[in-house]
């Protein structure tokens, strides 16, 4: 490398000995330095765990109403939202269903085999319970 030649390993455009705020950096990387309203509102709620005690029973009354309308609502809202999520849930549901089924039935009906013959194969154990029902014999 040529000793002539000087690297620029900086922001350019920057003065030299200028330091940015912790407000510019946030606005170059695209976070903000505030903490997000999610973390506030669980610190909210641990706060309220901690003072259940003194509330009233009214307060109370009022507190686990709220939190079954919000479970309620997020529930609700969730199904319009994403129908692409919940129709994936529903395939995915399902072919497990199945597949739990298939493997029980093959599980139990090797066991009466096994029962019935008092030899037991691992293999074919694994055979009967993971059975391809496309496969031809």
């Amino acid at each position: 490398m040529n000793n002539a030649y000087l690297a620029h390993h900086g922001i350019l455009g920057m003065k030299w000995g200028v330091r940015r705020s912790e407000a510019q950096l946030a606005r170059a990387s695209g976070h903000s330095s505030k903490p997000s309203d999610d973390k506030n509102e669980v610190a909210a709620r641990k706060v309220a765990v901690k003072n259940r005690r003194t509330m009233s029973d009214s307060d109370l009354k009022k507190r686990i109403e709220r939190l079954k309308l919000e479970r309620e609502f997020k529930n609700l809202t969730e199904d319009d939202i994403a129908p692409g999520r919940k129709y994936v849930s529903e395939i995915l549901s399902a072919s497990g269903k199945k597949a739990l089924t298939m493997a029980a039935a093959g599980a139990m009906t090797y066991a009466v085999k096994t029962a019935m013959t008092k030899e037991f194969n691992l293999k074919e154990a694994a055979q009967y319970i993971a059975a391809n029902p496309n496969k031809k014999k």
